[in-house]
């Protein structure tokens, strides 16, 4: 890895913001549909996709609420990206518990590595991504200013 992904928001974070991605549910839509849960195992990836992958969204950029249409085709542009990298996807949700932010369209990327991932979350303006390893553990990795070291 030429990055390691980082697992504590940037300095400037809003703690409300982190609190909210820590507390969300990440769906794959698979069969059967996964929930990821940070800090927790998911066992069932282990067969599904035994080198894990990235759970990614292009929705809501730096957490500014878009309408649907500009992130309809924000997602299209996501989707285009990843096929264009050679890998498949599973479309997903992200969902906040408490039903303050709208379900987020995402997508499951299976064996994407986290730093592949925080170059597509970069590029797509988004603050963080969940990734799970060979471990199953769903964690967030927050995305750094291009010219931040990631540490």
């Amino acid at each position: 890895m030429d990055m390691e992904p980082r697992d504590a928001p940037p300095a400037q974070a809003d703690p409300a913001l982190a609190r909210a991605y820590r507390a969300a549910h990440y769906r794959i839509d698979s069969d059967p549909p996964l929930v990821l849960r940070i800090g927790q195992a998911h066992p069932a990836l282990r067969t599904l996709f035994p080198l894990g992958g990235v759970f990614l969204t292009a929705c809501n950029p730096r957490s500014r609420r878009l309408r649907p249409a500009a992130n309809a085709r924000r997602m299209r542009a996501l989707r285009r990206a990843v096929e264009r990298l050679g890998l498949a996807w599973l479309p997903g949700r992200g969902l906040d518990p408490a039903g303050l932010w709208p379900d987020e369209p995402s997508l499951w990327i299976p064996a994407l590595s986290p730093d592949e991932g925080l170059r597509l979350a970069r590029r797509f303006g988004q603050n963080a991504l969940v990734w799970c390893g060979p471990d199953t553990v769903a964690r967030l990795a927050w995305v750094s200013p291009p010219a931040a070291r990631i540490c």
